[in-house]
């Protein structure tokens, strides 16, 4: 079957917004206290820090991925691939993200920026790990997790040299009608409007395999068995006992 028969998807992708356009209806005055939040951000010190890198010389710089929140006002970018994936299902995975588990992928900060288009003021702060900190448009202790304070989209946990960002945000085709539409750009020498991507989406259908994990680990505190031929370490990866996809 051609891929122009295929059936259209039931719900079609989310259009994003732009984090440089204006899409409130607030007045006037709120707009102009917005634009002064964002430069009281962009004076920060923490954002000329990775992994958001604001201000960064860009030469030699060529993005490989981009991620984004649900609205669009937060993105990254990244100029190579993970150095590891894996699926974590630990309590804390599950609650914070309101799913069975949690599909991460592992890279250096000194790989990741924060995109051009992004707007610093929606960037949220969490820490999760013992002492817990509030949600914050500052940075809290590391580690740390971020996120999207507009949407409330989780984007990563960040350490001290590596984050773990998750692949559902990453920007690639999904749909065959996104393949197509892809092509065509490329063909017109229109990417898009990526910021620091100038990409457009991947000319290939599907989950890309350089984001797959690689394991299962905390498996044994899993909600569900999960039988995909990958390796389930019952706590941290070979640092406990390898399990079956159904043994409890």
């Amino acid at each position: 079957m051609a891929s122009e028969d295929l059936p259209e998807t039931v719900r079609p992708a989310t259009k994003r917004i732009r984090s440089d356009h204006d899409h409130s209806k607030a007045s006037t005055k709120a707009n102009e206290s917005d634009e002064k939040d964002q430069e009281k951000h962009e004076d920060d010190d923490w954002l000329k820090e990775p992994p958001f890198s604001v201000g960064a010389d860009k030469d030699g710089w060529e993005t490989k991925w981009r991620e984004s929140c649900w609205c669009g006002k937060v993105a990254f970018v990244y100029n190579d691939d993970p150095a590891g994936s894996k699926i974590c299902h630990c309590e804390d995975c599950q609650r914070l993200h309101g799913a069975p588990y949690q599909h991460s992928c592992i890279f250096h900060k000194k790989n990741v920026r924060l995109d051009s288009d992004a707007d610093p003021k929606w960037i949220g702060f969490l820490s999760a790990h013992g002492e817990v900190h509030p949600l914050s448009s500052t940075p809290t202790p590391l580690p740390r997790k971020i996120s999207c304070r507009a949407c409330g989209s989780p984007l990563m946990d960040e350490g001290r040299n590596m984050i773990m960002a998750f692949p559902p945000a990453f920007e690639w085709t999904r749909t065959h009608k996104e393949v197509k539409q892809s092509k065509e750009q490329n063909k017109d020498g229109n990417h898009g409007e990526e910021g620091d991507s100038g990409k457009g989406a991947r000319k290939v259908q599907g989950f890309p395999s350089e984001l797959k994990a690689d394991c299962h680990i905390f498996y044994e505190r899993r909600c569900v068995d999960v039988k995909d031929g990958l390796p389930k370490w019952r706590g941290h990866k070979e640092k406990s006992d390898l399990m079956k996809d159904d043994e409890k």
